[in-house]
């Protein structure tokens, strides 16, 4: 270390600041050790995968927000596939369409579960504690009313709400079904985000609050695929495209888009099943468009 260092560190008078402040010092440029340098990050290859690209393998997934829109669309994916499905809802007795696939296919469960009840999470991972879940596919999530979302007039108690469904409800259902995943086969935890997540991507300032929840969730869920990769647990985050849902064209009513670029609810799920199905554990915490192309963060 260089004369200059050790007069900056002299300055630290509390231990523990000298100890980091050695850290510090050392990586800046023009302060590296004689002859040391820091070695530039590796070129990455971009991750291109084919949503066309169906796989025959079957397990069991979980679908949260199963009773419409891309959710139901999943769990009716998926059975046609052969997998076992656990479909939650937050109001089983409304889900007439969900209802009746499980009535007609006996590998699908109907489950009442609400990302703001956290005790209705932990209830449902004790009914099912010792039954492995190969997919935890966190599909569940609430836009909010674009109108609360705009500068000027933010509904703040709307922001907390939107927050603690997409961010802290998905969380909590990561940290409550983790050990179903990690003695399951494929060993895989999907969070369902989105391209408005992407802060390289901006273009409007609309929905802010959406677009903030699901950022936070983005951070989340690599930051915990670095821990669970010693698990071999795979982290997927998976955008599912601008589907034709009652969500998306609220969004597009209040901005005043019309939505003749949407793809139909159909169209995603097969897209977002055949990407998690070649989504692979040196993947882990990659942000993926349901086209199989990386999403800027």
């Amino acid at each position: 270390m260089t004369t200059h260092q050790h007069q900056a560190i002299a300055h630290y008078r509390h231990p523990l600041f000298a100890v980091l402040a050695t850290f510090v010092l050392a990586g800046l440029p023009g302060l590296a050790n004689a002859g040391g340098h820091t070695a530039a990050p590796k070129a990455k290859e971009p991750i291109i995968l084919d949503p066309e690209a169906r796989s025959s393998i079957t397990g069991t997934v979980l679908v949260s927000g199963a009773n419409r829109g891309i959710g139901l669309r999943l769990a009716r994916n998926y059975v046609e596939r052969g997998w076992t499905v656990i479909a939650t809802v937050r109001k089983p007795d409304k889900a007439d369409e969900l209802n009746a696939l499980a009535r007609a296919n006996s590998k699908v469960s109907v489950e009442q579960m609400d990302l703001l009840d956290h005790g209705s999470i932990d209830a449902l991972a004790a009914k099912y504690k010792d039954v492995p879940i190969d997919v935890l596919l966190n599909n569940a999530a609430m836009l909010g009313d674009p109108a609360g979302q705009d500068l000027g007039s933010f509904d703040y108690e709307l922001m907390e709400r939107v927050i603690e469904v997409n961010t802290i409800g998905t969380m909590k259902m990561a940290e409550a079904f983790l050990d179903n995943v990690a003695a399951s086969e494929q060993k895989k935890l999907v969070a369902v985000t989105s391209q408005q997540a992407s802060i390289g991507s901006l273009r409007d300032p609309l929905i802010p609050f959406y677009k903030m929840s699901k950022t936070a969730l983005n951070m989340g869920m690599r930051s915990i695929s670095r821990r669970l990769k010693r698990k071999k647990v795979t982290v997927v985050l998976i955008s599912p495209g601008a589907v034709d849902t009652d969500m998306m064209n609220s969004a597009l009513d209040y901005a005043g888009v019309k939505g003749g670029f949407l793809i139909t609810p159909e169209e995603s799920a097969e897209a977002v099943i055949n990407i998690i199905d070649q989504y692979t554990l040196d993947m882990t915490g990659a942000f993926m468009s349901h086209r199989g192309e990386e999403i800027p963060w």
